[in-house]
């Protein structure tokens, strides 16, 4: 890569690497020592380039191993997810893997030392919480030129040009060689491995090109060893050690071998581990066939049952200045932030986290494919979050996340791979469908667990904090006082919902058009309160919630075909009656108000055995 390692010129992230990738390949073919035919490996920004060289037009090329893999798009876990920005992996790569390297490049000594004390201030905003508050994005921060960089490009539309460059999303049919493809279950560009998977069987499906290989384990971006965030795997779930096929490096070489020199395949197309169970399977394509959907319903006293247990009200409170933190999940953070199946408990104890449980399982429940939730939401405010996780709930107590993802209102319209769609803020008062991709997974609740869902406006670092309001660029939107929450539907939803009992209507002490409202039961907050975060008030938000339909194996369905779920996903769905209420507030208070919704939230994944709830309580 030019301007990297001992490489010279200038690193301009993805706007080079197509043309200089196909160079490289054809340079290497002609060495003499060379067959002519060329492989290609690498993991993360060296599996984009893979890619690259391809759209570049390289005919020597003729396979390619990315793994950890963001070549998709930079849409789903790159640069965004769900439209939200993601500036925790932002910070993390552009401050810490890419900013040393560049100020060690920089020839001037004045301008070397001056790139030195910006990054050192990008160092002292990140400690303190300033780099990621909210409105950390609307601020110009005095930061060293690559996060300089990156942050504009989280700026920037989510349509933008500049979120196509060196990605593969519309160029899928230049794709024409074997791949073998390697994720992490915990791998924030899980995403983006999976949905290249999915189109390239698809489009072999229908030409009779080659069928992609897939290879998933219980690793995080940048840990392949099988033991994450206090979870040990066991033996044969690191890459050097894959359970009796070998180690990655031996898979790799047996099917270099067999894609650069006609050699035959011996293993089966896929191979994922899966947790819980803790042992890999192989199989013919993923999701596998042969499973079915299973239906689960969030109910009253936070109830998740395979049948529906009565309509309930549920309420929580967020404070964009108090964000919920983030802890695990498939991240790319820096310290303390790590990824992987973290325990969730001391953030569900907070008033901001909705909470969703089945009884102790009688017996295990496999999960393995896609998982969506669908979340009904209506707000007084413009836009408004959505965060969902699936955990494993443990009978010691602990709550491991699975999977999580996010959706921001104001994005539900755009696509979440190419971007197509207008973003538009959120009607207030309206019921609106989110729906939020929690990537897949492969997992094995075990008799005894429980599995919970939790719902959340946010989680910081990770993800830039909304303030419930559309801000459709960089200006600056009005931030008035804005209150949402979830409601039982069999009640009639008043013009207006009651402010929560010490709400001071001073307009001496806030903002023209905002309430002062104390925080319910919110644990303290763990950043600085800035100016951006005060600025804004109370949202009050309805949300029906339920879990529902997966995507296909081959292609991405947009939020509005998910209506049906596939055969190869465990859903939990709510019916008209509303099984669960949910409050949201962000910024400030956020109380449950009463109405009717005609749609539920639902949370989806695919199953293969249908869980009996055990008579433990």
């Amino acid at each position: 890569m030019r301007g990297r390692f001992g490489s010279e010129g200038v690193f301009d992230p993805c706007a080079q690497e197509v043309a200089d990738g196909a160079d490289a390949v054809a340079w290497l073919a002609a060495l003499p020592e060379c067959t002519g035919a060329v492989g290609m490996w690498g993991a993360s920004y060296a599996s984009e380039t893979q890619f690259s060289a391809l759209l570049g037009g390289a005919p020597a090329l003729r396979a390619i191993a990315p793994a950890m893999t963001p070549a998709m798009s930079a849409l789903d876990g790159f640069r965004f997810r769900g439209g939200v920005p993601e500036i925790g992996s932002t910070l993390a790569w552009t401050h810490y893997a890419i900013a040393p390297d560049l100020i060690a490049r920089i020839g001037s000594a004045g301008e070397r030392e001056a790139e030195r004390k910006r990054w050192e201030a990008t160092e002292r905003a990140i400690a303190t919480g300033d780099a990621f508050r909210a409105g950390a994005l609307h601020s110009g921060p005095d930061a060293e030129s690559i996060v300089v960089w990156g942050l504009d490009r989280l700026r920037e539309p989510l349509g933008s040009a500049h979120h196509r460059a060196g990605k593969i999303v519309d160029r899928i049919d230049a794709i024409d060689v074997p791949v073998f493809l390697t994720g992490g279950w915990f791998d924030v560009f899980l995403g983006s491995t999976l949905e290249i998977y999915r189109r390239l069987l698809h489009r072999a499906r229908e030409t009779g090109g080659p069928v992609p290989r897939l290879l998933v384990g219980p690793w995080s971006h940048g840990d392949m060893s099988g033991r994450t965030a206090g979870v040990d795997f066991g033996p044969g779930a690191s890459a050097d050690d894959l359970g009796g096929g070998g180690d990655l490096t031996e898979r790799h070489v047996r099917w270099f071998d067999a894609a650069l020199r006609s050699g035959t395949a011996d293993t089966p197309p896929v191979r994922v581990f899966l947790m819980g169970s803790n042992r890999w399977v192989e199989l013919e394509e993923f999701p596998p066939r042969g499973t079915r959907t299973l239906e689960l319903y969030l109910g009253s006293g936070g109830a998740l049952a395979a049948e529906p247990t009565g309509s309930g009200e549920r309420r929580l409170t967020s404070d964009p200045a108090s964000p919920v933190p983030t802890r695990g999940g498939a991240v790319l953070l820096f310290a303390p932030f790590e990824a992987g199946p973290a325990d969730q408990a001391a953030i569900e104890s907070r008033q901001d986290v909705v909470s969703w449980r089945t009884a102790p399982l009688a017996e295990e429940l496999t999960v393995m494919g896609a998982v969506h939730a669908v979340v009904h939401l209506a707000t007084t405010g413009t836009d408004a979050d959505v965060v969902v996780r699936l955990c494993d709930e443990h009978p010691d107590g602990s709550s491991l996340v699975i999977a999580d993802g996010v959706q921001r209102g104001s994005a539900r319209f755009v696509d979440p791979v190419t971007g197509l769609g207008d973003r538009r803020p959120v009607e207030p008062g309206r019921d609106q469908e989110f729906v939020v991709d929690l990537w897949s997974t492969a997992h094995t609740f075990l008799p005894g667990h429980r599995v919970r869902v939790d719902i959340a406006p946010s989680s910081s670092p990770r993800w830039d904090v909304g303030r419930n309001v559309f801000e459709p660029g960089l200006g600056r939107a009005d931030r008035g006082a804005h209150r949402r929450g979830v409601h039982d539907p069999s009640r009639r939803r008043p013009s207006e919902p009651p402010r929560p009992a010490g709400c001071d209507d001073s307009a001496a002490m806030r903002p023209a058009g905002t309430h002062a409202c104390p925080l319910i039961g919110a644990s303290p907050a763990r950043h600085r309160r800035g100016a951006a975060a005060a600025e804004a008030g109370p949202v009050e938000a309805r949300t029906t919630s339920s879990v529902a339909s997966s995507m296909r194996a081959g292609d991405r369905v947009p939020p509005s075909s998910l209506r049906e779920s596939s055969s190869r996903s465990l859903t939990a769905a709510a019916p008209n009656s509303v099984l669960g209420c949910l409050t949201v507030v962000s910024p400030g208070v956020m109380y449950c108000a009463s109405g009717r919704s005609s749609k539920p939230m639902t949370l989806t994944s695919p199953g293969i055995r249908r869980p009996r709830a055990s008579s433990a309580s």
